[in-house]
């Protein structure tokens, strides 16, 4: 029996043709905000489970107690453990970031290096628009945001993207970015900028469907 044409099913399948239309940032904002309840409120729902009584009480406090733990946990324990500990590492706008990125979408990303054009030095600063279209409340912080996930190995940054030309240069253009630019070259003059794709981590895509597992369905 096919769809009917206000059928959920058949409403998605149309939003998605939709969005194909739409300009990349336009694209990545509408998707984020379509999908947005559907895999935060199962985030919801999985956070929930954890905190059920009789489940996860208190958390262990030293390595002895951890080794304990290991030693009688089930893999769906263990999981839940991994969940909650790697939430609790996570902001609101993190979260949001991460489920702007979670079905492989791509956005430009800006990294300031030191050393020159040529070489790879230290990374300074990071920025993207990726934070405007997962709809973050801190997008000031948009740097430190990205800092933290790429320490947690949730996120990479791959080559250049042809198709996002524009949006690197719009992202140059922006005044947060040329502001912080500015402040580190007072200090070192020596700065590069390179122009990489911000994309979800095998790792980040790994913990991001863990996280969004709803836990009845865990075995």
């Amino acid at each position: 029996m096919s769809d009917s044409p206000l059928s959920p099913a058949s409403l998605r399948a149309r939003i998605q043709q939709l969005l194909l239309q739409l300009p990349p940032v336009q694209r990545a904002d509408a998707r984020y905000h379509e999908v947005e309840q559907e895999l935060l409120h199962g985030l919801k729902h999985r956070l929930e489970a954890l905190h059920e009584p009789g489940e996860m009480d208190g958390s262990p406090d030293s390595l002895h107690q951890l080794l304990d733990v290991s030693m009688e946990q089930s893999v769906p324990q263990a999981q839940a453990m991994l969940v909650q500990h790697q939430l609790a590492n996570l902001t609101a706008d993190e979260a949001r970031l991460l489920a702007a990125l979670s079905d492989g979408s791509a956005f430009p990303l800006l990294t300031v290096q030191s050393g020159g054009r040529f070489s790879r030095g230290e990374v300074l600063y990071r920025h993207s628009n990726v934070g405007r279209a997962a709809g973050i409340q801190c997008n000031d912080f948009i740097a430190l945001y990205l800092s933290r996930l790429f320490a947690q190995g949730l996120v990479i940054a791959s080559s250049f993207t042809e198709a996002l030309r524009t949006d690197y240069e719009l992202c140059e253009g922006d005044s947060g970015f040329r502001t912080a630019k500015t402040e580190l070259q007072t200090h070192l003059p020596k700065l590069s900028t390179r122009r990489e794709t911000l994309r979800i981590s095998p790792l980040g895509r790994q913990l991001w469907a863990l996280m969004t597992t709803p836990a009845d369905v865990e075995e």
